[in-house]
């Protein structure tokens, strides 16, 4: 995938006049280009990001360009308007841009919730984009990117890496789960001392603490609380939790930490109880207890809210940032017979033949010298034809023009004449 995440000011990258009146002309019909070289990238970055979303819909509104923005900084120079809107369910999903190196594909799309009050800021999204591999494996990916909660709408970004290059690419979405909600870190006060509480036994023969003995509170959740806490007849420590009306558990675990942030113990088993779950910990004794400064909660679970299941489909057209292909057709370090190298503003791909799955490095120069390692995002082996390709993600996006070699497996490949 892309990497999204950026430290910037994003006061660098509001529009310029002269931008947003491109932007204006762009509504009426007027053709959208790709970034030019003479066109500094803090520029290219805005007119291209006002220029896609503007062609998709100007309906889009603010808050979607800015979220983009946010999201792709310096990427958003490279996305193409997308187009296409599917209703059903009372939720209609539209195509707002595509972001693509012909190995890897990003659609970016709306979700807006017609009926009202059913999307909030922890639904999940159930969305793939279905495409031909280039290889025998692939990866894809999902992730809600902002919520606005007076369009009652989503903003989703779903992914789909290992891409043939040229296949057709269509959007499938199958749900919203608004039912989802996920602790990241609940804290808990420990227990005063080691106490030993009254226990029950369920119908599986599993021993479990007696509920509503301890209770307590945390002010990071208002649906999980803690009913009861401390030791069996046995000696064993159990985390009793407790759950909102209309919540479920799904994986909640409950764990006590020192005051240096140990983890104390692990979750030996997990028993399903009347309004939550029973947890007993491994690795606690009662001197323990004077040692715990608090107990975290986390993990998923279910509230209430109802899933939204449906089928929701449209094609993406992907426009592929520019390319340019280096022959090799040789065996270079290592024994590995390298066909070519396929660059890209965003990537580099490299297809290799090799009975092995080893990792090798590559970096770029550019013309000014600067040479930098590019991490390896995704590899496909192919046992049977022993094809390989790997693809190497930049971390900032690059002018084909400004590469000036690509060193891998020991060997300096010049691009400059």
């Amino acid at each position: 995938m892309f990497p999204m995440e950026y430290k910037r000011e994003m006061d660098a990258l509001a529009p310029s006049e002269a931008a947003m009146a491109r932007l204006e002309a762009l509504t009426k019909g007027e053709s959208l280009e790709k970034p030019g070289r003479r066109l500094g990238r803090r520029a290219a970055a805005v007119l291209a990001l006002c220029a896609a979303l503007t062609v998709t819909a100007v309906a889009a509104g603010p808050s979607v360009w800015s979220a983009l923005a946010e999201h792709l900084g310096p990427f958003g120079a490279y996305l193409s308007a997308a187009e296409g809107t599917v209703t059903h369910q009372g939720v209609k999903v539209e195509l707002v841009a595509s972001l693509s190196d012909g190995y890897t594909a990003m659609a970016y799309f709306t979700a807006t919730d017609l009926t009202g009050g059913r999307f909030n800021d922890h639904t999940r999204v159930s969305a793939r984009l279905d495409g031909e591999l280039a290889g025998p494996g692939g990866a894809a990916g999902c992730r809600v990117i902002s919520y606005d909660a007076e369009q009652n709408q989503l903003l989703v970004q779903v992914g789909l890496e290992g891409l043939d290059s040229g296949a057709a690419v269509q959007l499938e979405v199958s749900g919203f789960d608004p039912g989802y909600h996920y602790i990241q870190d609940a804290r808990f006060q420990p227990p005063e001392a080691a106490l030993t509480l009254a226990e029950q036994m369920t119908a599986e023969g599993d021993v479990v603490l007696k509920a509503g003995q301890t209770p307590q509170t945390s002010p990071d959740t208002a649906d999980v609380s803690i009913s009861s806490m401390g030791f069996d007849g046995a000696g064993n420590f159990h985390i009793r939790l407790a759950l909102a009306e209309g919540c479920s558990d799904k994986a909640l675990l409950a764990v006590p930490y020192n005051a240096a942030g140990e983890q104390m113990g692990h979750t030996a088993a997990q028993t399903a109880v009347e309004g939550g779950v029973d947890s007993v910990l491994e690795g606690i004794t009662p001197a323990d207890v004077a040692d715990m400064a608090y107990i975290r909660v986390y993990g998923p679970y279910r509230g209430p809210e109802a899933v939204i299941e449906g089928t929701w489909v449209l094609p993406v057209t992907l426009e592929p940032a520019e390319q340019s292909t280096i022959p090799m057709e040789r065996m270079l370090g290592g024994g590995i017979y390298v066909e070519r190298i396929q660059l890209s503003n965003l990537s580099a791909v490299v297809f290799y033949r090799s009975g092995e799955r080893e990792y090798f490095p590559l970096q770029i120069t550019d013309t000014q010298g600067q040479t930098v390692d590019v991490p390896m995002a995704f590899k496909s082996v192919d046992k049977d034809t022993a094809l390989s390709y790997a693809i190497y993600r930049f971390d900032q996006p690059v002018e084909l023009g400004d590469i000036a070699s690509v060193t891998l497996l020991g060997e300096t490949i010049s691009l400059t004449r």
